[in-house]
């Protein structure tokens, strides 16, 4: 049993793709048995997202909350809040996720394990007069886990799962931040559990040349730096 949290926010270009992607998703992961439940936290929500969204309103495994704007990890922390299964994991609005990699980390989880992460497809696009091109398509493999290696970049990726018994261990993600709190919160996790790999490719996760999490902008090395200084890591990354 797990519960998936995706935040939107001015996503309609986005959500006619999400919901094929994740009713595609649904389905897979109930033949095989496993339960899910979706919980979309909808930050200002638009008339035009509340109609896209509107065939999975019907359903029973998801459930919408609507609220005004707020930072990415307060959309987390509550969606985690409001989760009623033992296990949580994030999908952004423009990414794709694969369930037999959630049917591995189950597994694992089953095992003893507290958090598992994942190798995944990332997908990098610019834009040429209007035309959106894929610069880049590659597999991102990420290491073995070591405590330190884990406690100086953010290795875990964007298709992390973890026990909310893990959660309660390290606390809520720091709200804060705007970009790095999953960065923040893996490595306060390190510090109390060991990671496990997963074989298995988690999704497809997209980078449109405008989320400032593909950056290498001021406010990312910032955050990055506090979150080194904050967890008394020595290795700072310098600013530009």
């Amino acid at each position: 049993m797990i519960s998936i949290i995706t935040s939107l926010y001015k996503s309609e270009i986005f959500l006619p793709d999400y919901i094929k992607n994740i009713q595609d998703f649904y389905s897979d992961l109930k033949n095989k048995g496993v339960s899910i439940e979706l919980i979309i936290i909808a930050n200002d929500i638009s008339e035009k997202e509340k109609n896209i969204l509107s065939s999975l309103i019907k359903t029973n495994w998801v459930r919408i909350i609507e609220i005004p704007r707020e930072s990415l990890y307060s959309s987390w922390n509550r969606g985690i809040r409001e989760s009623k299964f033992p296990v949580c994991t994030f999908w952004n609005v423009d990414d794709i996720r694969f369930s037999n990699a959630i049917i591995d980390g189950l597994k694992k989880i089953e095992e003893g394990k507290e958090l598992i992460y994942f190798p995944f497809r990332y997908k990098r696009y610019i834009k040429i007069f209007n035309f959106k091109i894929l610069a880049k398509n590659t597999i991102i493999n990420p290491p073995e886990f070591e405590r330190e290696t884990f406690s100086k970049g953010m290795n875990c990726g964007p298709f992390f799962m973890f026990t909310k018994k893990l959660y309660e261990k390290v606390g809520p993600f720091d709200e804060s931040f705007k970009i790095a709190g999953d960065f923040d919160w893996c490595v306060r996790a390190a510090q109390v559990t060991n990671f496990d790999l997963s074989r298995e490719i988690a999704g497809i996760f997209t980078n449109e040349g405008t989320s400032l999490s593909g950056s290498k902008g001021n406010i990312l090395q910032e955050e990055n730096n506090r979150i080194y200084q904050k967890n008394g890591i020595l290795n700072k990354i310098k600013p530009i």
